[in-house]
C-alpha cells in the first residue's frame, strides 16, 4: 500500500481521535504514505451538488478517490455515528453514475472513547454505510478504544499509545492492509459495474 487517507471524525479541537490518529501514524509500514482528509463540509443538498460542489466536497471525493484504503478514527454520538461523518459520506456517495468515490474502498474504523463501555455502535453503523454504498469495511474484528484518554504515554516528548492499545492498533491496520492486498475490492468492482450496465 502507499497511500492511505486518515479521517478523524470528531470536529472538536484536541479531539481524542485527532489523538488516536496521529499516534498511529507511526504504527503504519514503511512506504505507506498517510495523507488527512477533513469532513467539515456543508450539509448535503443536490441542489448545490454537480458542476456547483463546494471545493471542499470536491476536495473530500478527490482525496477518497486516490487512497488505496481509508481509515477512520471516530466517536459515538447518541449510540450512532457522528453527523459529520454521516454527512461526508452522504456527499461521498454522489454522484452514483458512474461511480461514487467509495465504490471497492478498503477501510476499516475504530472507535476512540473515554466511555468504558460505548463506540461498538458507531463502529458497526460506519462499517454498514460503507459496505452499502460499494465499499469494502473490514468484515470483522471490531475495536473501540476505550478509556481513550488514558491510553496515551509519552516516550522521549512524543506522544503514543501504550502497550496494550499499539498492540490493538497495529493489528487494525494490518486488517486493513490485508483487505488492500486480497481481492475483494476488485469483486467489489466488478459487481458495481454489472449493477451498472443491468440499470
Amino acid at each position: 500500500m502507499s497511500n492511505i487517507l486518515f479521517i478523524v471524525a470528531s470536529l472538536r479541537n484536541g479531539s481524542v481521535n485527532a489523538r488516536a490518529a496521529k499516534a498511529t501514524e507511526a504504527l503504519v509500514p514503511a512506504g505507506t504514505t498517510v495523507q488527512y482528509a477533513s469532513i467539515d463540509l456543508p450539509l448535503y443538498n443536490s441542489d448545490i451538488d454537480g458542476d456547483n460542489a463546494p471545493d471542499s466536497v470536491v476536495a473530500f471525493r478527490g482525496a477518497l478517490k486516490a487512497a488505496d484504503a481509508v481509515f477512520i478514527f471516530t466517536p459515538e454520538y447518541n449510540f450512532s455515528a457522528p453527523g459529520a461523518l454521516k454527512n461526508a459520506i452522504d456527499w461521498a456517495s454522489r454522484p452514483m453514475f458512474p461511480q461514487n468515490s467509495i465504490v471497492a474502498k478498503p477501510m476499516n474504523v475504530v472507535a476512540c472513547t473515554p466511555s468504558t463501555y460505548n463506540g461498538i455502535r458507531a463502529v458497526v453503523e460506519i462499517k454498514r454505510l460503507w459496505g452499502t454504498l460499494g465499499g469494502v469495511p473490514v468484515p470483522s474484528f471490531d475495536f473501540v478504544l476505550h478509556n481513550a484518554y488514558n491510553r496515551f504515554v509519552d516516550v522521549d516528548g512524543v506522544e503514543t499509545f501504550d502497550e496494550v492499545a499499539t498492540k490493538e492498533m497495529k493489528g487494525q491496520l494490518q486488517y486493513l492492509f490485508n483487505l488492500v492486498t486480497s481481492n475483494a475490492a476488485a469483486i467489489s468492482q466488478q459487481n458495481f459495474d454489472a449493477f451498472i450496465a443491468s440499470r
